[in-house]
């Protein structure tokens, strides 16, 4: 396997609150292969976007990053001055943020969004035009070169959410990290997002990281898929064989969830709630809520151990412990 474009190792983020340490992310560790889509999957508050907030580095407090590497283009992101993130932000790395109807400047035209991220990048005279190059990044979303002059509230909201994936890839990032990019919007309008979003990646040949809580739209885009809890990774394998054979007994609840179309019955959700991460309990984080439990799962924290090629899964089940 060629080397990672992007390396994730033993990543902390804790929030110091009044209250105590929050510990949002807890040595959450995995990799990314150029063009390659990885999913990011959980209940909310399972520290998701903390994870993606770290990795664009615009984290602020109380939230602070405790450990870990980020590497990106074998630079550690971490170890870069306020100058080199601002150059790499957007670069090498760009954001399509939750929400797109905040995302924009209410009182600027669309035109003026671009001048400001290409600005950010390098030195626009105040006469240059830069209308060809708008028009051929709203041209690759799906959307007509008029839409350039017009003001965010003059488009709908997956117009919008369009405009915001145009921004991400004006400077051809190596990784576009994808904050549920699709929240707030309809089933249909979703579905033309996520083809917009699927067709700019494979044309630019950049990698993703998909964050959300859709596991059917996890399932349609995603290589991969990382499946976290109370701040962990606790499985991480490739999309076809996490639905078809989950490992952790988290995963496997959280796919039995799913509707069925076959098959009448009851919803079935999963019992009980995520533990407080101020106050985590003591080995696994989910033994409290988990069908399978062991005796050492109440005290060991299970390791995180590659269990067949390209899969990831931390629990005790896989680990030689007999209870």
């Amino acid at each position: 396997m060629t080397q990672p474009i992007l390396q994730v190792s033993e990543l902390k983020v804790y929030y110091h609150t009044s209250q105590g340490v929050v510990k949002a992310v807890d040595g959450v560790s995995f990799s990314l292969q150029k063009g390659e889509k990885f999913g990011l999957v959980g209940e909310s508050g399972s520290g998701k976007t903390t994870t993606a907030m770290a990795l664009m580095r615009l984290l602020n407090p109380p939230a602070f990053v405790e450990g870990g590497h980020i590497t990106l283009n074998g630079r550690n992101l971490l170890a870069l001055s306020e100058e080199e993130t601002r150059r790499a932000r957007g670069a090498e790395i760009s954001l399509i943020p939750q929400g797109a109807m905040n995302s924009l400047n209410p009182v600027m035209r669309v035109r003026g969004h671009f001048h400001d991220t290409i600005g950010a990048h390098r030195k626009v005279s105040r006469g240059e035009d830069m209308s060809t190059t708008i028009e051929r990044l709203l041209r690759k979303v799906g959307l007509p070169p008029d839409v350039a002059n017009r003001y965010p509230h003059e488009l709908s909201g997956g117009m919008k959410q369009r405009v915001i994936i145009a921004m991400s890839i004006a400077l051809e990032p190596s990784v576009i990290v994808a904050d549920e990019p699709t929240s707030a919007l309809d089933v249909v309008v979703q579905m033309q997002v996520m083809a917009t979003l699927d067709q700019v990646q494979k044309d630019l040949g950049a990698a993703v990281i998909l964050v959300g809580h859709d596991m059917g739209l996890m399932a349609q885009f995603c290589d991969r898929i990382g499946v976290m809890y109370a701040g962990t990774l606790v499985e991480v394998a490739p999309v076809s064989q996490l639905f078809e054979d989950p490992q952790h007994p988290y995963t496997q609840l959280l796919i039995s969830s799913l509707p069925d179309f076959e098959t009448k019955g009851r919803f079935r959700g999963i019992p009980g709630l995520p533990p407080s991460l101020r106050a985590l309990p003591p080995g696994c984080t989910f033994h409290p809520r988990c069908p399978k439990v062991l005796d050492r799962c109440k005290t060991v924290v299970p390791a995180y151990r590659e269990i067949a090629p390209a899969r990831w899964v931390s629990c005790h089940l896989y680990d030689g412990g007999a209870g």
